[in-house]
């Protein structure tokens, strides 16, 4: 028993005091070939993943390639409803549409169509809508004329913004009220002076419109005194508060025994109407 534990003893004392730690080396290896096998695998799935969206994308280019001529006959805009004409005719809302041949209701884009045919200056507000299967419906609100802007070489028409709708010819019949003394080809320039006079002159117009059954002439000529001729009469308003100076003036007209008639040239009576709280009449020779 004695000579059992000394060898033992022995063995121990042969024994180096460090070894090498196989086992933790061996464990480190382990845990790195592990996370490359995970890191390869995500790798694979990932490029499959790859390979697969773009097989399923060349298919469905492919696909949309053979049914591109079936989807154009199914979807080609072969009709074009108008609602809210009543100046401009069909041919020429069309032609501001701009539509190419072949163009379907998925390449036609309503608000780009509404847009250009609102570059039209007789086109105040227009929308388009899609209606299956092949139909385009527009919809407009013109603008309507309200007055002539007159002068010795042109005339244009006017709607009651000031916006020009047409040119004229001077020797064309008056159906409109007519403003002059302001040069039309300023107000085509957008000159803002221009156009200021001629909003106020077409507010005038308004007012007299409403009064009497002839058709006014406003003189726009001097900025500071627009004055107006109607049935034999001649108003003079000053530069502005037109509404408050025309309410003054149908208080007390019917105490005045003012005659009207048609002469528009030489008019029988002038109503000053430019004074605070003052309706001055009187009697032209």
């Amino acid at each position: 028993m004695k000579q059992w534990k000394g060898a033992k003893q022995r063995a121990r004392a042969a024994r180096p005091m460090w070894a090498p730690r196989r086992a933790g080396r061996s464990s480190a290896r382990w845990r790195l070939s592990s996370k490359l096998g995970r890191v390869s695998k995500w790798i694979g799935w990932a490029c499959l993943g790859i390979l697969v969206a773009g097989a399923t994308g060349w298919g469905g280019l492919q696909a949309y390639r053979q049914a591109q001529p079936i989807l154009h006959d199914w979807l080609e805009v072969r009709e074009v409803t108008l609602a809210g004409i009543q100046h401009l005719s069909r041919e020429e809302v069309l032609d501001r549409l701009g539509l190419q041949p072949g163009e379907t209701l998925w390449s036609a884009n309503p608000a780009v169509l509404s847009e250009r045919l609102m570059t039209h200056p007789w086109i105040k507000q227009a929308s388009v809508t899609r209606s299956l299967p092949h139909q385009l419906i527009v919809t407009l609100v013109e603008r309507q004329p309200v007055v002539m802007l007159k002068s010795s070489s042109s005339a244009l028409l006017l709607d009651k913004e000031g916006q020009v709708l047409t040119p004229l010819s001077v020797l064309e019949g008056a159906e409109f009220p007519i403003l002059i003394g302001v040069d039309p080809d300023r107000v085509m320039q957008g000159d803002d002076r221009a156009r200021q006079l001629v909003r106020n002159g077409i507010r005038l117009a308004g007012l007299l419109g409403d009064e009497f059954d002839g058709l006014p002439e406003i003189d726009l000529g001097n900025p500071e005194n627009a004055v107006a001729y109607v049935q034999g009469l001649r108003f003079q308003f000053g530069p502005a508060s037109f509404e408050e100076k025309w309410e003054r003036y149908r208080k007390i007209d019917r105490t005045l025994h003012v005659s009207v008639g048609d002469e528009q040239a030489n008019p029988k009576h002038e109503i000053d109407l430019r004074y605070p709280g003052k309706v001055i009449v009187r009697e032209r020779g």
